[in-house]
């Protein structure tokens, strides 16, 4: 008769799972041991009992990288998931209280800001007394990145690409819209804003090169007059200036402009977006603020779908 083969939960720790976690993120068994709090030998003695009792090859020792083996990286994956779904089950079950309170990290793009998160932060904080909240405006990819590391409990973004290690929630979609001394009830052809002097952001960002990219791909010189990354200077430029500034149509919202008219081509949108991490617990606070700035989302698509003509 066989033996009953052994459970690989009886052969490996928490402990181990943690280690090797360490090494695919730092790509190298000293960095890794540095971060874990441990010396490299224990770590290497740690992640050499692991591959033993896997009976797999996790690394390949390359000078003072590790190289992970392809089948290291597909288990990373399921660990990651799975050790998340349990910090989330350990933390849950310690959380008796229902009360809302802590702090909550959010991150954001500018141009949402004062038209979608500040409104959703005072009315949580007149809810919840206790709750903290902090904000900080980052990049799209800063943004990101410190929901990854864990440095933001979720972020306010647009745009965002699929990653498998994130929730991510489109919210709404957002032309870029043409603001222009005078009134007009239609959309503006891209020939004709590229006749016109034009206050736009610099070239380092995602927008402007979008707009520039399509310029170029119709044969078209538009006639850049100003540039400013902070899009209220675009607004002002094309209130006092006599320019017309391209801007998302939710930062024309947030600075209560009149008469923005959509660019008449598809491309030139974005959707809004919140991010969180899927391998982090996130805690009672944070899911009510999650949702609350998603329910958000609607109100302040319709208020822009309004404020544009036609």
């Amino acid at each position: 008769m066989s033996r009953r083969a052994r459970d690989p939960l009886e052969l490996v720790s928490l402990r181990q799972l943690r280690y090797f976690n360490a090494v695919i993120r730092a790509d190298s068994f000293g960095k890794a041991a540095s971060e874990c709090s441990i010396s490299q030998p224990a770590l290497s003695e740690q992640i050499a009992a692991f591959e033993s009792a896997l009976g797999l090859r996790l690394f390949d020792r390359v000078g003072r990288r590790a190289i992970p083996t392809q089948q290291a990286l597909q288990l990373h994956r399921r660990i990651t998931a799975t050790m998340g779904d349990l910090q989330a089950a350990l933390r849950a079950a310690s959380d008796r209280s229902a009360a809302v309170s802590g702090t909550v990290r959010i991150g954001l793009v500018q141009s949402y800001g004062s038209c979608w998160v500040a409104p959703v932060v005072r009315a949580a904080q007149a809810r919840w007394p206790d709750l903290s909240i902090s904000m900080s405006r980052r990049t799209v990819s800063a943004l990101a990145e410190g929901v990854a590391r864990g440095d933001l409990d979720f972020a306010v973004t647009f745009d965002a690409s699929d990653r498998p290690d994130m929730d991510v929630q489109p919210c709404f979609a957002e032309p870029y819209v043409a603001v222009r001394s005078g009134r007009r009830r239609r959309p503006m052809a891209l020939a004709e804003l590229a006749g016109e002097p034009l206050a736009l952001l610099p070239p380092e960002y995602a927008m402007r090169r979008r707009i520039d990219s399509l310029f170029a791909a119709q044969g078209l010189r538009p006639q850049v007059r100003f540039e400013s990354d902070a899009q209220e200077d675009l607004v002002h430029a094309a209130r006092h200036r006599g320019m017309t500034a391209v801007v998302n149509a939710a930062t024309a919202l947030s600075l209560d402009v009149r008469g923005a008219v959509a660019i008449d081509d598809p491309t030139l949108a974005r959707t809004a977006c919140l991010i969180r991490s899927l391998n982090r617990y996130h805690t009672h606070a944070a899911v009510c603020l999650w949702n609350a700035m998603h329910a958000a989302a609607d109100g302040l698509a319709a208020r822009i779908k309004a404020g544009l003509p036609g």
